[in-house]
Order: structure tokens, then C-alpha cells, then sequence
């Protein structure tokens, strides 16, 4: 699959009925983790800015550990998303609307960056990523996290016949239309080479996946996600008949699968930059 050559589309829609239950879910999943890798980075008083906001868990989070009650180290984070109506507002908070391949994040600004599931969807990922290095203080971090869709036909460890043909003919059709809009399956797995190749130092990455069982949210993500994509899907030659008997597994116990594996790469501007 080769991506896109016009300006990407992102492939979830923050304005459609499904993307609160899609938002809500993710943060289910990822949001301990991600709390694990930013919680030693952040000191009162940092300006952090949380890129690709979506529902606001983090922005909101890392609010809180920034502002912790210094009146001389107000601290702050800006919620940066290309429709952030899912970000409740919140003292210190600031909420920008915007998309992240033409917006200047300006020059030296923040302790802290952090974008997740973001950057695998850009086709010139790369330009954002350096705008985004660019917007670090010498002496920041930038935490970047993205899923490696590479392997969708080793993600379910257990379901029927019906469920395993539907799920994969689920993955490919969706994957297939990420990468219509620009997305990159395999960028998680360059990105730390890729925090190097924009100048940060001390990169450091890991991956983290888990096992899910049906009803639990790293199932009910792929039944929300078929929701919410399901006229794409059916575009792409996917039965309405298949996508909801794989929903009804997705909510089964008996079904078992893996999330897609969580690369997460965190680096540091210079302090010489």
C-alpha cells in the first residue's frame, strides 16, 4: 500500500456520533501507560502541549501535575487538536484548534510535548516532527506514541471461524483506507531512528501491547472503530452481515486478541540547541 500523494484526511472524525465512545475507549487502553512514561518527565510549573487532544485525558492529566498549587510556578498545557470538542475546558488549560501540518507551534516553548497516535496518520510526519522538536525548550522532551499495524493477521488469539475471517477482512479493509489518507503501518517502528534524524538526543523507546478479551476496551475499540468507518468499509467491499457478527464477538469473553503493539519514543532538544 502506498500512501496517499494529496493532503491527508484524517481517517476518525472527532464530529461523528461513534468518537466519543472511540475516545473513551482509547483512553481505557492507553492512558496508564502513557501516564507511566510522562509522570517522571513533568515538574510544577512546565508548559506542556498535548498534540492530537482528542477526549482531553491527557492535557487534563498532565494539567495536574503541572499546576499543583505554585502561585509563582503557574505552569500550563495547550490542547492542540484539529476538532477538540471533546476537551472539557479547565483552568490553565488552553485549547487550540488546528491542524498539525501547517501550524507554527512556535520556537522553544515547551518543557513538554506529547503526541500520540498522530503522527502514523501524516503523510510528512517528518516535517511536523520537526516543527514540534523546533517547539521544544533546550532541555525538552517530545513523547511520541504510535500503533505498528503490520501484522493484523496475528492480533486474534482466539474466536471462531467466522469471527478470525471477519476480523482480518475488518483490519485489512480499515488499514487499507488509513493508508488511503496517508497513514503509515510501519511508522512506529522508525520512529526512534526518526527522533535521531530530527536532532533529539538521549532517545530512548519501548513497546507495549496487551491481551484482550471480547467486552473489554481493546475489543469494543475495533467494534467502535467499524461504527464509526462503516460506510468506508463496506465501500471497500466488507459485508454489513460480517462486521456485525465480528461485533458480537468483540463483545464475547470467548474472543481473545492482542492490541495493535504501542511504540512509544521519547528524546531531548540539546540544551546546545
Amino acid at each position: 500500500m502506498s500512501a496517499a500523494s494529496s493532503p491527508a484526511e484524517y481517517t476518525f472524525d472527532n464530529v461523528h456520533p461513534e468518537a466519543a465512545t472511540q475516545l473513551r475507549l482509547l483512553g481505557q487502553i492507553l492512558d496508564g501507560r502513557t501516564h507511566d512514561v510522562l509522570d517522571p518527565l513533568l515538574i510544577a510549573g512546565d508548559r506542556c502541549l498535548d498534540v492530537g487532544a482528542g477526549a482531553g485525558t491527557i492535557a487534563s492529566w498532565m494539567l495536574s501535575k503541572v499546576r499543583t498549587g505554585f502561585t509563582d510556578l503557574p505552569g500550563g498545557v495547550v490542547a492542540f487538536d484539529r476538532k477538540p470538542i471533546h476537551v472539557p475546558p479547565a483552568d490553565g488549560l488552553t485549547v487550540v484548534t488546528g491542524d498539525a501540518t501547517s501550524h507554527d507551534f512556535g520556537d522553544s516553548i515547551y518543557n513538554v510535548i506529547h503526541a500520540r497516535l498522530v503522527l502514523m496518520h501524516l503523510p510528512d510526519r517528518e516535517a511536523v516532527l520537526a516543527t514540534l522538536v523546533r517547539a521544544l525548550r533546550p532541555g525538552g522532551r517530545l513523547v511520541v506514541s504510535d500503533w505498528d499495524c503490520t501484522q493484523p493477521e496475528r492480533m486474534l488469539l482466539r474466536g471462531s471461524p467466522d469471527t478470525i475471517t471477519n476480523f482480518l477482512a475488518f483490519q485489512r479493509a480499515l488499514l487499507g483506507f488509513a493508508v488511503s489518507n496517508g497513514a503509515s503501518l510501519d511508522w512506529a517502528q522508525r520512529l526512534p531512528r526518526a527522533l535521531e534524524y530530527a536532532g533529539l538526543t538521549e532517545v530512548r523507546a519501548d513497546v507495549h501491547s496487551q491481551m484482550w478479551r471480547g467486552g473489554e476496551p481493546g475489543a469494543l475499540l475495533h467494534a467502535s472503530n467499524s461504527v464509526q468507518l462503516q460506510q468506508q468499509l463496506l465501500d471497500r467491499g466488507v459485508e454489513l452481515a460480517d462486521l456485525e457478527q465480528m461485533r458480537l464477538a468483540l463483545d464475547d469473553p470467548a474472543t481473545c486478541l492482542w492490541q495493535y503493539p504501542m511504540v512509544t519514543a521519547v528524546g531531548t532538544r540539546s540544551v546546545d540547541a
